[in-house]
């Protein structure tokens, strides 16, 4: 249950397919993914763009858009051809999150994040870099480590 009449206009015909995807999805439902899209369930299958401040990156494949869809679970961001990579076809069996593991892995789609929203996800990041470099200086023992 979406609510695309939010975010503006109609989905262009074009970004209801995907385009990049690196394997083929033999058991995709083309029609019901351009419904879950049309209907703002499902991120646009959006084409790339450059980082320019505004565009989000795919923590899966790395590329920049507009706007991204978020795990339900932990809220981290995932284009919709990186989802559509990592659901299971109906032989196999239920997939976990790629970012905390949490099981049968969902994602929903809110349109683009706002400014405090982005704001908390560089002070997140911003916590765990910090985190890491206490974690590998603490690990040093204070001595310097050579490569």
């Amino acid at each position: 249950m979406g609510n695309a009449a939010l975010r503006g206009p109609a989905v262009e015909e074009r970004l209801t397919q995907p385009r990049r995807l690196v394997r083929q999805l033999s058991d995709l439902d083309s029609d019901r993914l351009r419904r879950l899209i049309r209907s703002g369930d499902l991120a646009p299958c959006f084409d790339a763009a450059d980082e320019d401040g505004r565009a989000v990156e795919c923590p899966i494949c790395f590329h920049f858009y507009p706007s991204l869809n978020r795990s339900k679970c932990c809220g981290k961001g995932i284009c919709t051809e990186c989802f559509l990579q990592l659901m299971p076809s109906k032989a196999s069996r239920a997939v976990h999150c790629p970012f905390c593991k949490t099981a049968a892995y969902a994602v929903e789609y809110r349109g683009a994040r706002t400014l405090s929203e982005k704001k908390l996800q560089r002070e997140e990041e911003q916590n765990v870099h910090e985190g890491a470099t206490r974690t590998h200086s603490k690990n040093a023992g204070g001595h310097i480590l050579l490569p």
